[in-house]
């Protein structure tokens, strides 16, 4: 199992996808951390915001480190640099912890720390 794969992978779809895909691949009590001014949101926060935001165009992660936390729990970082049409890059560091429910991975935690380019 390449763990650090199967978990960047999902983070790209977290990077790029809708709101449907945050509603089934976050956990009930999932909190997301951003830079201020958006702070701490919970799921339904999530999809909603993800739901009136442009998404991102490209994005590309280095530095990535997976650790297993536990038979079903993971923890994922790395450098993100991610672009959309409209905005300057951003780049950050960013954590997630996931969680193996019902056979899947899903997003319990996930925390991004702008980063100098």
């Amino acid at each position: 199992m390449n763990i650090a794969g199967d978990l960047i992978a999902l983070e790209e779809q977290f990077w790029k996808g809708d709101a449907d895909f945050y509603r089934q691949r976050l956990t009930a009590e999932a909190l997301m951390v951003f830079p201020d001014p958006v702070g701490v949101l919970g799921k339904e926060e999530t999809v909603a915001s993800i739901s009136q935001a442009p998404r991102w165009r490209d994005v590309e992660f280095t530095e990535v480190r997976a650790v297993m936390l536990a038979t079903d729990a993971a923890l994922l970082v790395y450098r993100a640099t991610a672009r959309r049409a409209e905005h300057a890059t951003y780049v950050t560091r960013a954590s997630s912890v996931y969680v193996r429910q019902d056979g899947a991975w899903k997003l319990a935690f996930h925390q991004q720390t702008p980063a100098t380019r």
